[in-house]
């Protein structure tokens, strides 16, 4: 495989012999440039509380018993908060298209966590979905909530939380050079002509 580089925006690619591998970076809210620096320095914070408290004598069993509670829920919240962090910052959408299947894949530090697999001839009304209206973002369209949505049987499948549409008709114009997936012309027209 060799590496191309940049689709359309964050996206990126890679020339597959049968087909290509397109990677979706998970789109971060602007919350988590406050987040990030918050939890932090509460992390140093509360571990540098909780080494002074474990330097110190012991003083009654109930005390210390609390004290221990306490730390506890320290390492509980320690253990979150590098997950959150892992999480925001590595979570990405791989999709590997061939002549024959679809293969959508959810990677937390490039480690697959799950695989949904798609033969093509099921695939249909390839399409972007745009951006919605959430209640956190007070009358404004919340860019988390695009996607690419497809059809199989009676069933909706959507992939790519967050792509702008840009990167949409980007990967959807490569997907189709794979393979020609049935109504995207048609869909996307449509929308267009709207």
């Amino acid at each position: 495989m060799r590496m191309l580089g940049e689709l359309e925006g964050r996206l990126g690619w890679k020339q597959m012999p049968q087909g290509i591998l397109v990677t979706i970076p998970a789109r971060r809210g602007a919350m988590t440039v406050l987040y990030g620096p918050v939890v932090a320095i509460w992390l140093v914070a509360a571990s540098i509380h909780y080494w002074h408290l474990l330097a110190m004598p012991r003083t009654e069993d109930a005390e210390f018993a609390l004290q221990m509670i306490a730390i506890g829920v320290y390492v509980l919240g320690f253990l979150f908060s590098i997950c959150w962090v892992l999480w925001t910052f590595t979570n990405e959408t791989a999709l590997i298209l061939d002549p024959t299947e679809i293969k959508i894949q959810r990677r937390v530090m490039g480690i697959e966590l799950s695989t949904r697999n798609f033969r093509n001839v099921d695939v249909r009304n390839l399409r972007f979905i745009p951006p919605t209206e959430s209640w956190a973002s007070q009358g404004h369209t919340d860019p988390k909530t695009s996607r690419i949505q497809f059809q199989t049987g009676y069933e909706t499948h959507a992939f790519g939380a967050g792509i702008t549409e840009r990167e949409a008709v980007a990967l959807i114009t490569r997907m189709q050079e794979i393979y020609n997936f049935p109504n995207y012309l048609e869909s996307h027209e449509t929308r267009a002509e709207r």
